[in-house]
């Protein structure tokens, strides 16, 4: 049998996830070179490598969950409470992560180890086929995973990008790193890039896999995903213009002259509930999501806001303050259930342990382009009220009442703290708006509040990650 002889190494590493050629044997063996001419000689095996970064991004440490739990619990102001073992979390909801966080430590490494994997399908293109356009097509996918990546390591690890702490020409976010390593003494030690050159290595990545991913709907990434995402980069750069026009081109993208995107009928037809016969698992308001299953992992999310029942750990509890915040006949309340008649109540968001993590979906797309409509130098007040109304219609609710700026921006807040709960938005949502959050203590009681660029919303370096590089600085705060 071929051997395929590969070193893991920190930071840029190579995975070579052929999980579809089980009959390779992998001897990992402890010299200074790491053999990918011997484990990528083809098309084949490049695009072998690109389903290895799918694979490293859809890990729970990243994609699959744990980076929208771990920001939820941080931005936590109160509408859900933690009972559970993990002291990750506890330290989280009290705002006082810590350098040894294993879960904001398995982020940095899930990320960078996805950037690794895609800079090495980057660095193998001469081998991929140019037929169809093969080429331009794993190359595009590998940038869009990328930049995506770089773009969420840089909002966690950095500050934000209105903080009024330094700028982002000068705040510190992660290093950025483009090729693979391929020697050990070649392993590089960077230092961190800034906030403003991450942004611009991910919009880079983005625009370009923009250009050349196909607009249908797919279950891998697409040109609409691309847009989506270069949508959230814009709206947080306050770029409202450049939000709107990416936002535009999801909403409105055709194929064959059909729209290829729209709201679900029913709110809770957008998450998977298991048994469910009639459950779609890329729906038609998916743009673009980890495909999960029982051999590829569970979903983090599910793990910690589930019930036992539905294969979570029955340790979150969604508090009446949350409840407070719908209106009356919204659709959206039947998301929660007691799950043993207590008053114990869940939410059913991610009841199926293997059911997809869905990053990117059209209801949030409607809710940047009414937000940068409402905040662009000509406002468009009207068009943002439509786009509003379309996800309140879905959850059978009237029309908004809001007609002035002002109004339509709570408005749009409202609505994403409703439509969105829980899925990984809160955190940077708070930032963008410059609101401060109520803050707690280990034990869950109210200690002041705690200000929206406080370097407690920060992430640290993982201790492990310093004491290998000592490039990297430490947040501040942290040491």
């Amino acid at each position: 049998m071929k051997k395929i002889k590969y070193t893991i190494i920190a930071l840029s590493t190579l995975i070579v996830l052929f999980n579809t050629s089980c009959k390779k044997q992998l001897d990992i063996k402890p010299e200074s070179d790491v053999e990918a001419d011997l484990a990528i000689k083809n098309s084949k095996d490049v695009e072998g490598v690109l389903i290895g970064a799918y694979t490293a991004a859809g890990l729970r440490g990243i994609y699959g969950g744990r980076l929208q739990a771990t920001t939820e619990f941080l931005a936590n102001d109160g509408d859900f409470s933690f009972y559970g073992t993990y002291s990750e979390y506890t330290e989280l909801s009290s705002q006082a992560p810590t350098i040894t966080n294993a879960f904001i430590s398995d982020l940095w490494n899930a990320g960078f180890n996805t950037i690794g994997v895609c800079n090495t399908v980057l660095a193998h293109l001469d081998l991929v086929d140019t037929a169809k356009g093969k080429r331009v097509r794993v190359e595009a996918e590998a940038k869009f995973l990328r930049g995506m990546t770089y773009f969420d390591l840089a909002r966690s690890f950095g500050r934000a990008w209105n903080d009024d702490h330094g700028s982002p020409t000068t705040n510190p976010a992660v290093p950025i790193v483009l090729t693979p390593t391929t020697t050990i003494p070649g392993i590089q030690k960077p230092s961190r890039s800034t906030v403003a050159q991450v942004y611009a290595q991910a919009i880079s990545d983005l625009t370009a896999a923009e250009a050349n991913l196909e607009v249908a709907k797919s279950t891998y990434a697409s040109s609409s995903a691309a847009s989506a995402i270069l949508a959230r980069i814009y709206l947080t750069q306050e770029n409202y213009t450049l939000a709107e026009t990416e936002a535009t081109k999801v909403i409105d993208a055709k194929n064959n002259g059909n729209i290829i995107y729209s709201l679900v009928n029913l709110f809770a037809d957008e998450f998977q509930y298991p048994g469910q016969a009639t459950h779609v698992f890329n729906t038609t308001e998916d743009i673009f999501a980890i495909q999960m299953s029982s051999q590829s992992g569970f979903n983090a999310l599910n793990e910690i806001f589930a019930s036992a029942d539905f294969g979570g750990r029955s340790e979150t509890y969604i508090n009446q303050q949350h409840f407070d915040r719908y209106e009356t006949g919204d659709d959206r309340l039947n998301e929660f259930y007691d799950e043993d008649g207590l008053g114990d109540i869940l939410t059913s968001k991610f009841n199926n342990q293997y059911g997809n993590v869905v990053l990117i979906r059209l209801a949030e797309i409607y809710l940047i382009r009414a937000e940068a409509r409402i905040k662009k130098g000509a406002a468009d007040l009207v068009g943002a009220a439509a786009d509003i109304n379309i996800v309140r219609k879905r959850a059978k609710l009237e029309n908004t009442t809001a007609t002035s700026a002002v109004d339509l921006f709570e408005a749009v807040k409202h609505e994403r703290r409703v439509e969105l709960a829980f899925e990984g938005f809160r955190l940077f949502d708070l930032k963008r708006y410059k609101e401060s959050i109520p803050a707690y203590d280990s034990n869950g009681d109210p200690a002041g509040t705690i200000d929206w660029d406080s370097p407690k919303l920060v992430y640290p370096i993982p201790k492990r990650e310093r004491d290998t590089n000592p490039n990297l600085t430490q947040n501040e705060g942290y040491q």
